[in-house]
């Protein structure tokens, strides 16, 4: 059993050796499409952490009844922290609203008026899972329907183009990445498929004296993988050397938000061997049938 694996191992190294140029070309075709998959992959998470920030920001303000005292609209703010999409809440009283009003306008209300008929209002940060356009709009709606509140806004124009601008980022990169992935498959099964032509004589060879599908598939599947390692360590390289370059020279610029190096390692190698395997056998498809 030994032995076998062992010949099957020295077979997938001596048809890589064969081979050297189009395995090159395969295993840099990996690489390129692994490198910018992790790429998109660190963009990906640093964005998700951009997005959990910005979205920091998705409040709702509130304006409670014109009519009510300070007593009443506090007991109004505190029965509304009480609902399940609120997280936290600021009360703001009158002389906060003019304070906020003059900030704004650069004008005193007071002077302006001469009173202030500024309501009292409040601003509540809603829960996690609401932080989006249509969720916000539900809770502004049902805030609205309450008789305590005259008006309950977010802004939806923002939040609105935000939202929008994150799913066309994320299915940018998903697309990009697929395309990728699928020219890499392509250059690997082509590479392979060359080995398995110049090699068909002893494919059938093999047949003739009795050997098992799996036990001709086995070294040309094995190839593919050792492609798809190669082409994952030339993007390990490439990544570093990248990581380097921008923690050196760009920090200051660019920040590489609670990357983990190890994860980008671990993706590289196993999407690599993947590549590679799922290469293989598509060109193995065509020529040696189940």
């Amino acid at each position: 059993m030994i032995n076998k694996f062992i010949f099957l191992i020295q077979e997938s190294v001596r048809s890589l050796l064969r081979t050297k140029i189009p395995s090159i070309v395969s295993s840099l075709a990996i690489a390129v499409g692994l490198f910018i998959v992790s790429i998109a992959y660190c963009f990906y998470t640093s964005f998700q952490y951009l997005t959990l920030d910005f979205k920091d920001g998705y409040n709702v303000e509130v304006f409670f009844n014109e009519e009510f005292s300070e007593t009443e609209a506090i007991n109004a703010f505190n029965s509304i922290l009480l609902m399940d999409f609120i997280e936290q809440g600021d009360f703001i009283n009158k002389n906060q609203a003019a304070q906020i009003f003059e900030k704004q306008f650069d004008e005193n209300i007071f002077q302006l008026i001469g009173e202030n008929p500024l309501p009292y209002s409040a601003i509540y940060t809603v829960s996690d899972s609401y932080k989006n356009s249509e969720s916000l709009k539900e809770v502004t709606d049902e805030l609205n329907l309450l008789s305590s509140i005259d008006l309950a806004i977010y802004e939806k124009d923002a939040i609105i183009k935000f939202d929008n601008l994150l799913s066309n980022a994320m299915t940018f990169i998903f697309v990009m990445s697929f395309f990728i992935l699928l020219i890499a498959i392509f250059f690997v099964s082509n590479t392979i498929q060359l080995v398995i032509y110049s090699k068909k004589n002893d494919i059938l060879t093999y047949q003739l004296l009795g050997a098992t599908k799996s036990f001709i598939k086995i070294p040309y599947l094995i190839e593919g993988m050792l492609h798809g390692l190669f082409g994952a360590f030339i993007s390990i390289m490439l990544l570093l050397l990248l990581y380097n370059f921008i923690d050196y020279y760009l920090s200051t610029v660019l920040i590489l938000r609670n990357l983990n190096f190890n994860e980008i390692i671990f993706l590289n190698v196993i999407l690599g061997m993947f590549l590679g395997f799922l290469g293989s056998s598509k060109a193995l498809s065509s020529y040696v049938r189940d």
